[in-house]
């Protein structure tokens, strides 16, 4: 297990007319940050005051809030590559005149359940075929370009049978503030990552302290060598990268930073006209305290994907997006619907729930368990049972496939199928026996 951590170098995404995909995260990471803790009152307020709101004319599909606190609360979380707002970055990302209109490739569904107390974001792929309100099939994408926000709620409305109670939109420079604001994001990763057109330079396997121009880089990525379906891939790192903040958000040390965040957000999101600090503070206090009770974080924050198959031109939806959504509108279980990307593309480290076992130091345990925290995985409490001879990955049935991910940051160790005793709650075990460096 190598300590080297290669410095990740600083991009200058120059390209221009490159979809900005990841800035929607930046309102993923507030609405955690907001869940975290409320002990940044003050500040919320002061972005409260900021917030660009959208006339409720131009949001009718926008529906109330449900009277019960404890009923979920359903928000439509999108990015727009709009430059406005931009000046002395305009060289870099291009201007308003530049660059005209807004898109969005990047569409989340955010499920916030107050009672169950957990966050489910459902990704939604942007070449996703449905039906558009008004212009018949189309790429769910199209939604917000054909229509703007409206459009777009009214599209995932139909789509999923969920109504949506608020919109939360962020602007093009969201992401790198955010991440500035965080101190940076460390990510590992278990190979080379270069794109190209997405100014990507990660020329090794290893552990990187990301700036905002990495991160966005990171996240943007579609032409990485070795993705096997681009869209699939890149909501995979998506969702590594949303799992590797709320690690460090779960973090206690982090917690102290939620009043820099908010800051560091309040004039680049814009949202509905009725979603208020307030209202964020009502379902945030009901999931607070799970920071404490859950360090892990995995049952506050539950990633997924619309299941379907990707073709030359669409995504076709299976079944078993229906059956998600069904799951969620009657607020059940969703085993493991929306978990796995289609075909031969490899799960997310955010799906797989690893824990390190058998160390017989604890630094060798504390240095593993940091370095699958940083590269996305859900890490359970690790299992201080004494020491292996040898150390091997060990797997569940039918976790063949998340055990492969695993090994990618653990190349020298063999694997093999294991049982509960062992496993307890885990996909995966990172078994460190007495040969562990």
């Amino acid at each position: 297990m190598s300590e080297t951590k290669p410095t990740g170098k600083r991009r200058l995404l120059t390209e221009r007319r490159l979809r900005n995909v990841g800035l929607v995260l930046v309102g993923v990471v507030t609405l955690v940050a907001f869940a975290v803790s409320s002990a940044a009152l003050g500040f919320l307020w002061y972005a409260d005051s900021r917030v660009n709101r959208i006339p409720e004319d131009q949001t009718p599909d926008i529906v109330d809030v449900p009277e019960d606190p404890l009923d979920p609360i359903n928000v439509l979380i999108l990015g727009s590559d709009t430059r406005e707002g931009l000046e002395e970055e305009e060289e870099q990302f291009g201007s308003p005149e530049m660059v005209e209109g807004e898109r969005s490739d990047t569409i989340i569904l955010g499920h916030f359940d107050p009672q169950e107390e957990r966050a489910v974001l459902v990704h939604f792929p942007r070449d996703l075929r449905v039906e558009i309100p008004g212009h018949g099939e189309d790429k769910i994408n199209a939604a917000f370009t054909l229509g703007g926000p409206n459009l777009a709620i009214k599209t995932v409305s139909r789509l999923t049978g969920i109504p949506i109670h608020h919109y939360i939109e962020v602007n093009f420079n969201s992401f790198r503030t955010i991440v500035a604001a965080l101190g940076g994001v460390e990510v590992c990763i278990d190979r080379p990552m270069i794109d190209p057109m997405a100014e990507l330079e990660l020329p090794e396997a290893g552990c990187y302290q990301m700036d905002g121009d990495t991160a966005l880089a990171f996240v943007r990525a579609r032409n990485v060598e070795g993705d096997l379906i681009p869209d699939f891939a890149r909501i995979s790192r998506q969702q590594q990268f949303i799992r590797a903040v709320t690690n460090k958000l779960f973090s206690l040390g982090s917690v102290t930073r939620i009043p820099e965040l908010v800051r560091a957000v309040a004039g680049s999101v814009r949202t509905d006209h009725a979603l208020t600090v307030t209202d964020l503070l009502d379902y945030g206090r009901e999931l607070q305290g799970l920071a404490a009770e859950d360090p892990t974080g995995a049952s506050t924050v539950d990633l997924r994907i619309v299941p379907g198959l990707a073709g030359p031109s669409f995504v076709e939806m299976t079944p078993e997006a229906e059956a998600l959504f069904r799951r969620l509108r009657e607020d059940r279980p969703l085993g493991d619907l929306g978990t796995a990307p289609p075909g031969e593309v490899p799960p997310s480290p955010a799906q797989i729930a690893v824990k390190v076992v058998g160390a017989g130091r604890a630094a060798v345990a504390a240095r593993a368990e940091d370095l699958l925290r940083d590269a996305g995985f859900i890490v359970l409490p690790g299992d201080r049972r004494p020491p292996r001879e040898a150390s091997e990955i060990v797997h569940a049935a039918g976790a063949e496939a998340m055990a492969q991910v695993v090994a990618g940051y653990f190349p020298d160790l063999t694997l093999r199928q294991g049982g509960r005793a062992l496993l307890g709650e885990a996909d995966v075990a990172v078994v460190l026996g007495e040969d562990a460096p």
